[in-house]
């Protein structure tokens, strides 16, 4: 029987997509394949510019007369790897629009919330990629200093996009309350039970009730380390329900990736209802950390460019 979504979906700013795929985008498994390529590529071209020249990609490129103003020179001054410090500089700068997105009204009609820190965060991984490959490994004095702050904000920034995630919100970026969560877990229950028919899922849902439960005096470091156990715990008790679906009720593959999902998503808000509070001190907590880290980082960067220039060797 085909029914229209519950209006607590509607209501609640569209936490579920027509065909229940919203958490794997198109877009972000793009964003992911690009920072993938870019390191194979990146990786390739260091190894082969530092011990094997006439193999590099650029070298090639050079033989079919392409940027040929960039010699085969593995120095972070040289060739093709001082514009690589330029782009990745570039992208860390900005991916500082997100904060004009978040704080700025008048930005607001320019995109969602959410994409704008998805590309934020590929900003954030990318341009320090690009700055890495930039050094050709080679670190010291203020350049090592700016590195490590570099990558230090780019660790704690994916580990605040983490802790945010925690934090149930809509498709428009606004957080849920307790009541909602539990509406759309009410929800969650009520799908089930359509994709389930005769199963009786009741009874197989309670193999994740031991990952729901964290203790209540939990500290904030132990709830992100419960954060990172439970996220493999449910995914392994989901593996465990699938195969008894498969099994034992001879499910087809798109009821049980449908069911699996529901699961997964009523697992994860169980947990993040549970720690909600928890989650709120722990991004406070980041926000504290992580600004002043950036600023650092930001700061090191500028003085390390105009040493650079000041210092750097001129040719008559």
């Amino acid at each position: 029987m085909s029914a229209e979504p519950p209006k607590v979906f509607t209501a609640l700013g569209g936490f579920f997509m027509k065909r229940d795929q919203r958490e794997r985008p198109v877009f972000v498994w793009i964003l992911i394949s690009i920072i993938i390529i870019t390191l194979l590529l990146g990786s390739y071209e260091s190894y082969t510019q530092k011990y094997v020249p006439d193999y590099s990609i650029l070298s090639l490129l050079h033989n079919y007369g392409y940027l040929k103003e960039y010699p085969v020179i593995y120095e972070p001054s040289k060739g093709i790897w001082h514009p690589m410090g330029w782009i990745g500089s570039g992208m860390m700068i900005i991916m500082m629009l997100y904060s004009l997105r978040k704080r700025i009204s008048v930005f607001s009609s320019l995109g969602s919330l959410r994409r704008w820190l998805t590309v934020h965060m590929f900003l954030g991984i990318m341009g320090p990629i690009f700055v890495t490959f930039h050094t050709t490994f080679k670190f010291s004095g203020i350049i090592a200093t700016s590195y490590w702050s570099m990558i230090a904000t780019m660790i704690f920034g994916i580990l605040g996009r983490y802790i945010y995630v925690q934090i149930p919100r809509s498709i428009a970026g606004a957080e849920f309350k307790v009541q909602d969560i539990e509406r759309i877990i009410q929800t969650i229950d009520s799908r089930l039970g359509e994709y389930s028919g005769s199963v009786n899922i009741t009874g197989l849902s309670k193999i994740l009730d031991s990952v729901y439960k964290p203790n209540n005096d939990i500290g904030l470091i132990k709830a992100l380390f419960y954060m990172f156990k439970t996220d493999i715990a449910i995914s392994f008790k989901i593996y465990q329900v699938n195969k008894i679906l498969k099994k034992e009720y001879s499910l087809p593959w798109n009821v049980r990736r449908k069911i699996d999902f529901l699961l997964k998503k009523k697992g994860a808000l169980i947990r993040r209802k549970n720690l909600l509070n928890t989650s709120h001190r722990l991004l406070h907590y980041w926000h504290i950390v992580h600004i002043p880290l950036a600023i650092v980082m930001f700061l090191i960067m500028i003085l390390h460019i105009f040493v650079y220039y000041l210092f750097r060797p001129t040719h008559a």
